[in-house]
């Protein structure tokens, strides 16, 4: 197996547990943005947004639908020596400059970032719409900031839908 293809692998796991995190968590279902046009309590894959460029070709990997909010995730694993952390800036303008939604959250993971990378990111989105996380901090993030409903709650919105 080449280093690219060991490389998307590694990415996708990180993305299946922050979608498995926020499926089970918050108790919302997982679509791709293409295949639904459901925009409430929903997790959404490959959402398109246009980029700095003009570009409408752009793909992150989730946009959570949850409640009210609308929050942008993108998920960034390095483990060894490679070109992830030099599209960091990139991914920082677009998150502040070019996507719609007021919250955003990029997970960072691996050991594989040139040094400072991961700083310089957290530090440059301080203050901003988007925050940085390990998949830890996400998860207690998910646990903590975006509570899933309890019983009493589903009861209450089937009682008042």
């Amino acid at each position: 197996m080449n280093q690219g293809t060991k490389a998307n692998q590694t990415g996708h796991r990180l993305e299946d547990k922050v979608e498995k995190l926020i499926t089970t968590q918050l108790d919302v279902v997982s679509r791709k943005y293409s295949q639904t046009k459901d925009r409430t309590n929903v997790l959404l894959k490959h959402v398109p947004y246009t980029n700095i460029y003009g570009s409408t070709r752009c793909r992150s990997e989730f946009l959570l639908c949850y409640k009210s909010r609308r929050i942008r995730i993108e998920c960034k694993y390095q483990q060894s020596a490679g070109s992830v952390d030099e599209k960091l800036p990139y991914l920082f303008m677009n998150f502040t400059q070019s996507i719609p939604e007021t919250e955003a959250i990029i997970v960072i993971e691996g050991n594989g970032f040139k040094i400072g990378a991961k700083e310089w990111l957290r530090k440059k989105c301080a203050g901003t719409k988007v925050s940085v996380m390990s998949l830890e901090e996400f998860a207690h993030h998910v646990a903590a900031e975006l509570p899933k409903k309890n019983i009493l709650g589903r009861l209450f919105d089937w009682v008042t839908a």
